[in-house]
């Protein structure tokens, strides 16, 4: 029996052991790191269940290579820069950008299979955007993250490492249904019955939602230079343009603004998600807001708040990873879906095909 709400056959899940399994496409680009992490010092990263090793040229290009010396498989996140070749800890070899080794100390000769594997790194706004599939398939730019570095912009980033699957978090801020419920002390917004509506734009989900005058949540009034449960009128706009990053625009209105003083603001969060080791998601996130120069203690305040209710998704969605994982039942057990799932059923459907796209290639 089909769920009308969803399209689904009730109990059914769209992505096989998607939680248990490897589950990540290659074939896109995926965040590697906020951009102040790299430098001139090796950086040891799990990503999509491979360790890499990211660092940067002297003359700021980014690198990303496999982080085990094809030698004795030292990490040469172990070693050191020097003179744009990362050198391995253990015996002194030395690798180019392209991952090929220059130079043995022990011997003239250099085997043409020294080599590691090397990844395309792309920047986007405030990140670094890695491809781990085939280089030859690279057919787009990373999603665009330029209001991340525009100074019209106040922006804060942070970031996490969640112990659960990626396409959990993916589902759960595509569902903010949950915001009345497991962020009752944090966001106090209470609003959010209603489930949204959802639709596709080319490959991107989008979701939208109206909501009538209501005190806006206690995180976001004093970035809007409001008092505490300030009433305004909002509008919700969400959307996912790759599994990788989805975005959620707050359109606030302020219906008390005296004549002549600004109406219109506009709050943006972006939840960027990219697997690590198996069951482990590095997740970063970024609040913003429309309006310049923002005052760097009350962005640090809005930064704290932002991180509290974030805290609450991370707990929870680890002890579900958690207990499915010890559960001997795995995965066969019942699974429904609500009116309110729209937007995660669409992750899966993306999901489904962009792996039966790489398996099929």
């Amino acid at each position: 029996m089909k769920d009308t709400a969803t399209g689904l056959t009730k109990g059914a899940q769209l992505i096989p052991n998607g939680m248990l399994d490897d589950n990540a496409p290659r074939n896109m680009w995926w965040c590697a790191a906020h951009v102040d992490e790299i430098t001139d010092k090796p950086l040891a990263r799990w990503l999509l269940e491979n360790p890499v090793v990211l660092y940067r040229l002297s003359d700021g290009t980014p690198v990303a290579l496999d982080d085990r010396c094809p030698h004795r498989w030292a990490p040469l996140s172990e070693g050191k820069v020097i003179d744009d070749q990362i050198v391995c800890p253990y015996h002194g070899m030395e690798f180019g950008a392209d991952g090929i080794c220059t130079k043995v100390p022990t011997q003239t000769s250099v085997p043409n299979s020294a080599r590691v594997q090397s990844y395309p790194l792309r920047t986007s706004g405030a990140f670094v955007w890695i491809w781990m599939g085939d280089p030859e398939a690279i057919d787009h730019d990373p999603v665009d993250m330029g209001f991340t570095t525009d100074p019209g912009w106040s922006v804060i980033t942070g970031y996490m490492e969640v112990q659960a699957n990626w396409v959990l978090i993916r589902e759960n801020v595509l569902d903010l249904t949950h915001i009345a419920f497991l962020h009752a002390n944090t966001f106090q917004q209470d609003d959010w019955e209603n489930a949204p509506e959802v639709h596709m734009e080319g490959d991107t989900i989008v979701y939208e939602q109206d909501f009538p005058p209501s005190p806006l949540s206690p995180l976001f009034c004093a970035a809007f230079g409001f008092e505490d449960k300030h009433i305004v009128k909002r509008e919700q706009r969400g959307w996912m343009p790759s599994l990788a990053v989805s975005f959620s625009d707050w359109n606030i209105h302020d219906i008390s603004a005296e004549l002549g003083k600004r109406r219109d603001f506009i709050g943006r969060g972006a939840h960027i998600v990219t697997p690590g080791e198996r069951g482990k998601t590095h997740y970063f996130f970024v609040a913003s807001f429309d309006s310049p120069n923002a005052p760097v203690a009350l962005l640090e305040k809005t930064k704290a708040g932002v991180i509290s209710a974030f805290q609450e998704d991370k707990d929870l969605l680890e002890k579900i990873q958690a207990q499915v994982s010890r559960d001997p039942r795995g995965l066969d057990f019942p699974e429904i879906n609500l009116g309110a799932d729209g937007a995660g059923v669409a992750v899966r459907r993306v999901l489904k095909r962009k792996l039966e796209a790489e398996r099929r290639a």
